[in-house]
């Protein structure tokens, strides 16, 4: 196809052209992909100004999404590039090709910086000490999906922190169209991969103690809380490094219908989830137990009671989970919403595997969306319409794929805590190219945990819109004082 690119991916491409280091919070269906992949070509063959990128993606994302983005336009024609995925030694292989561009999921990172950075070890103890040594041997680096990087105590955080700051990668872009999706507190660890602290400070410490305080008890923090104001001045910090667009300010979609049906547990089974609530101990016939320790555990458990299943307490955590039926009062209305729209496709989002496993029992049509190499068999299925029921986790189907095509419903049979889960999930259907109306139907149960969720969820997205409005007014006084120059792409 040809590359004809609309104003504002123009506009994203002077973004990532004039700064070395930059960040596309760009909402989802933006195709921003496309931006970045032309902006590695300019610089790659044209320019010469980068030798070797470095793509970190989403597992399905890397291996289906990247690939088809460079078959698909004629520009991108001639590029150069290799998915490191498979085993050990597929990826070795892939790692050694004769390209510019690789490519790795996000769960291959690890695996990656390993194979680069190395400590000393004692030939005394057998341990390694010192510093860490090595490099990674890419001068650009591309984070498709930034917002994976926001935990600061990850494994996958710490160690690209740590390659990063032993390497000479001058050029850095960070791309997610959900940059806060738990707040303010978010941004600390994303920020850092891209600038190294010089905007929100080189620690966490300096950044909570600047911007926010904290609700908790002793040590344990429940909830970072910024200070009066503190929202606008980090905006401002960012506005130079940060390029905000949200999706329906640049692109006529079809409407987004969200449709809470709301759900009554009969009498017998209010009674077993409220007095889990009250007593934290649930007891079950064949003498097994469910123990609740704290009000974080008794949360989940009652989420689970709510979807209508709960896994038993395991003794031996090497053993299977066990989960126990309380009700089918999500089953029941899934089967409704089948029932009223015989001629429709459905994803149905999942949260717990007991949902998974009680969805296809009472639905044996219904197909999961499998991991590795099939998932491109069941993502073209979809597509093609040849899937009534496709059952997909958030985390593992949340980013990047395309799923517009196979039809207009989803179901949340739980709805998550995650804005950026729930969001980039949504996204997959509501996209560029799906031509009908969405409809999300989340399945809610009346007086349980499920309305907390929702309460919680709504709150997050005001505060993210909040960051990213804020983001765009600065950006955009900040450019009505200068005169703007465009560079033609592609």
């Amino acid at each position: 196809m040809i590359y004809k690119p609309d104003p504002h991916q123009i506009e994203a491409y002077n973004h990532i052209y004039a700064n070395n280091r930059a960040a596309l919070f760009l909402g989802m269906s933006l195709s921003k992909t496309v931006v970045v992949l032309t902006y590695l070509y300019e610089m790659h063959y044209r320019e010469a100004a980068i030798t070797k990128t470095l793509v970190v993606a989403p597992d399905k994302v890397a291996r289906i999404t990247w690939p088809e983005e460079l078959k698909k336009w004629s520009h991108l024609e001639g590029t150069r590039y290799s998915v490191i995925a498979g085993t050990a030694q597929q990826r070795e292989k892939a790692l050694q090709a004769d390209a510019e561009i690789f490519i790795i999921g996000v769960d291959n990172l690890a695996w990656l910086i390993d194979k680069y950075m190395y400590q000393r070890v004692s030939r005394f103890t057998g341990k390694p000490y010192g510093p860490w040594l090595g490099s990674l041997p890419f001068d650009c680096l591309v984070i498709d999906e930034l917002s994976l990087f926001k935990g600061r105590d990850s494994e996958r955080f710490k160690k690209l922190r740590r390659a990063l700051d032993n390497s000479k990668v001058d050029y850095r872009i960070g791309m997610t169209g959900t940059p806060s999706p738990n707040g303010y507190i978010d941004l600390w660890a994303q920020m850092i991969l891209l600038d190294d602290g010089k905007r929100l400070g080189d620690t966490f410490g300096k950044y909570l103690d600047k911007y926010f305080t904290t609700r908790g008890d002793g040590m344990i923090v429940y909830e970072y809380i910024p200070r009066p104001g503190a929202p606008k001045v980090i905006a401002q910090k960012i506005k130079d490094i940060a390029l905000s667009m949200q999706t329906r300010d640049y692109l006529k979609l079809p409407d987004l219908h969200t449709v809470d049906e709301e759900l009554e547990l009969a009498r017998f089974d209010r009674e077993i989830y409220d007095q889990l609530e009250k007593e934290y101990a649930l007891d079950f016939f064949d003498n097994s137990e469910v123990t609740v320790k704290t009000s974080a555990d008794l949360t989940n458990k009652l989420l689970q009671i709510s979807s209508g299943a709960i896994y038993e307490d395991r003794v031996d955590k090497r053993a299977p989970r066990v989960w126990h039926e309380v009700n089918t009062v999500k089953i029941d209305a899934l089967g409704a919403l089948l029932a009223r729209h015989p001629d429709e496709n459905f994803i149905v989002v999942y949260q717990f595997r007991h949902e998974l496993e009680r969805i296809k029992t009472a639905f044996p049509f219904a197909c999961e969306l499998r991991k590795g190499k099939n998932t491109i068999e069941d993502f073209n299925d979809w597509n093609n319409g040849r899937i009534r029921l496709l059952l997909i986790h958030p985390a593992g189907a949340g980013h990047g794929l395309n799923l517009q095509f196979g039809g207009r419903r989803m179901v949340w049979f739980s709805v998550t805590w995650n804005l950026e889960h729930y969001q980039q999930t949504v996204a997959r259907l509501l996209r560029r190219g799906q031509l009908k109306e969405i409809y999300v139907h989340r399945l809610i149960v009346k007086g349980t945990r499920d309305t907390r969720v929702r309460r919680r969820l709504a709150s997050k997205d005001s505060n993210q819109t909040f960051l990213m409005n804020e983001i765009k007014d600065l950006r955009n006084k900040y450019h009505g004082t200068k005169k703007r120059t465009y560079r033609r792409i592609a």
